[in-house]
């Protein structure tokens, strides 16, 4: 039995119709979609050959951190991106470190925040270098500001190089009222 194709006007009309639903659902699926402002740390110990310094086993120096921005949320969870919170942070490597910025990944550990797990990744992470600076930023699921509780805790930030050498950490003091 012999079945005439459809005609271009059908297929053509069908082809529309399943790129606008398509459009339609993933627009709302990915309305609030944040690429993270980091990538994760990959660490090497069997391969990692310490540096040296003057003849002494390089240490990692502590960073000089700044905080950028802190943005809380301001909308219930579930309306587009009004409810996320951000944290972005500046991160300057001293210039006379025989490690660089591609070499190392950064800890951020709260010391005394509330649920900051819910803020920092549990690894180490590295971000995208600029000179001696690179910049992140955390997003977290912050909610309406009737169920927000401020901001007041510090961080601990820390290189770490591909060896597992951890360095100095540099403490930052995190403060925001609700957003």
């Amino acid at each position: 039995m012999w079945v005439r194709p459809p005609s271009r006007r059908v297929m053509r009309n069908l082809l529309i119709s399943v790129f606008i639903s398509f459009g339609l659902f993933s627009a709302q699926s990915i309305a609030c979609s944040f690429a993270p402002g980091y990538y994760t740390f990959e660490t090497e110990p069997e391969g990692f050959e310490m540096k040296m310094d003057k003849g002494l086993i390089a240490i990692l120096p502590a960073p000089q951190v700044q905080i950028d921005k802190i943005t809380r949320g301001s909308a219930a969870p579930g309306s587009s991106c009004d409810d996320a919170g951000m944290i972005h942070i500046t991160i300057k490597w001293p210039s006379d470190s025989v490690y660089t910025l591609d070499e190392i990944g950064f800890y951020f550990q709260s010391e005394n925040g509330l649920e900051p797990d819910l803020i920092f990744p549990l690894g180490p992470v590295r971000g995208k270098p600029e000179g001696n600076e690179v910049k992140f930023f955390f997003v977290w699921l912050d909610g309406h500001p009737k169920y927000q509780k401020p901001l007041n805790f510090n961080l601990n930030v820390f290189a770490i190089n591909k060896g597992l050498q951890i360095g100095q950490p540099t403490t930052v003091k995190i403060e925001a009222g609700k957003g």
